[in-house]
Formats: structure tokens, sequence, C-alpha cells
């Protein structure tokens, strides 16, 4: 049984502020984390008030965050994944399927309890990245930091669509540069990788939400 390793794997090997800079970007930045805030704000927009809105986004956070982050605490534990990010390439395969069934559990679970459609859309973005990321993975390590925090960036300018909050949330864009920088300084992922994730993360939202009528 291994120990619980929460850092970037074979970062050990570099030393000094630049490389401390890249793992603490890359661990506080997880999309896990950075999720659940942001589906906050989304829920909130979107709800008819409060209550309904911090129900929703307690529902969606379940099965897309919670569930997610005990899963791999568990694969930690038992040594199925080598560190929290799941830098290795042949590690990530179960987890994703894994993940892609608690998001359709949580999805159908959304619909018949009649969310709204807003939050729905959301939840089928979040299912199809996973998807797209397995499928990608077979051949490619795509960067799921990238991938991820730049879908959570879309949807929130799809839901909030106002020049107002992308001006006023401009330290977010600074966000995704700096773990952009991270992942490619940690050697984590080629630039190319990088910006893969990037690119889907600002298209497959757009579609979705263009699917739902929602554009």
């Amino acid at each position: 049984m291994s120990s619980l390793n929460m850092n970037d794997s074979n970062s050990q090997e570099k030393t000094g502020f630049p490389t401390k800079s890249a793992v603490l970007i890359s661990r506080v930045f997880n999309p896990l984390y950075v999720a659940v805030p942001a589906l906050l704000a989304v829920a909130l927009k979107v709800s008819s008030d409060l209550l309904h809105g911090f129900l929703w986004w307690l529902l969606y956070i379940t099965f897309s965050t919670v569930i997610p982050f005990v899963d791999l605490l568990v694969r930690l534990r038992l040594g199925k994944v080598s560190d929290f990010h799941v830098s290795k390439k042949e590690e990530r395969t179960m987890p994703m399927l894994y993940n892609i069934g608690y998001l359709t559990i949580g999805v159908v679970v959304m619909v018949v309890l009649g969310a709204p459609k807003a939050i729905v859309a959301v939840g089928v973005t979040s299912l199809f990245l996973v998807v797209i990321s397995l499928i990608v993975n077979f051949w490619w390590k795509i960067s799921l930091h990238a991938f991820g925090l730049f879908e959570i960036y879309t949807l929130l300018v799809l839901v909030f669509r106002s020049w107002s909050f992308i001006v006023y949330n401009s330290y977010l864009l600074v966000m995704l540069a700096a773990v952009c920088w991270a992942r490619i300084y940690l050697k984590k992922h080629t630039p190319l990788q990088v910006l893969a994730g990037a690119i889907g993360g600002i298209v497959l939202p757009v579609a979705v939400f263009w699917a739902f009528g929602l554009l």
C-alpha cells in the first residue's frame, strides 16, 4: 500500500522557487477545486432563488466533484494512481470511466428533478469533457488542467454574458496562464498538449450550450 502522495510525480527532481511555485499552482488550481465556487456562481445565477441555486449546486458537485475526489483519494491510498493529478497517462483510464458513470448519474438525477436547463448543460459539458479526454488519452496525454479550467471559465462567460464579468474577473485569465505555464514547466505536458486542452475547454461548452439552445 502506497502513501498518499498529492504531489506531481517526479517534481522532487527539481528544486527552487519556480518549481515550488509551479507545483503549488498545479495543486491549488486543480479543476476539481476551482469548479466548486465557480459552479456555485453558475447555479445561483440561473436558479429562481438562492435556496434552489444552493441545492442544485450541492447536487451537482456531489457527482462532479465530491464523489470523484473521494474516489481519487481511495485510488491514491491503494496505489492505483501515482499522484493526485494522475500524471501518468496509463493510470487515467479507470478513474475516467468511473467519473463518466458518476456524471451520467448526476445528469440523469438533475433532469428527473427538473434542474434549470443551464445547469443540465453544465453537467453534460463536464460529461463530454471526460469522455473526450478518455478517448484522446488512449493515444495522447492532453492536459486535463487546461481542459477543465478553460471549460470552467468559458461556462462562466456563457452564463454571465457580460463584458463587466470578464473585466472584473480578469484575474481568472492570469490563473489560466499560470496553470498552463506550470504544467509545461513541470514537464507534465508539452505546449501542444496544453494548447489542445485550452481549445477543447473553450469549444466544448460553446457547442453544448448551442445544442441546448442557450446561445
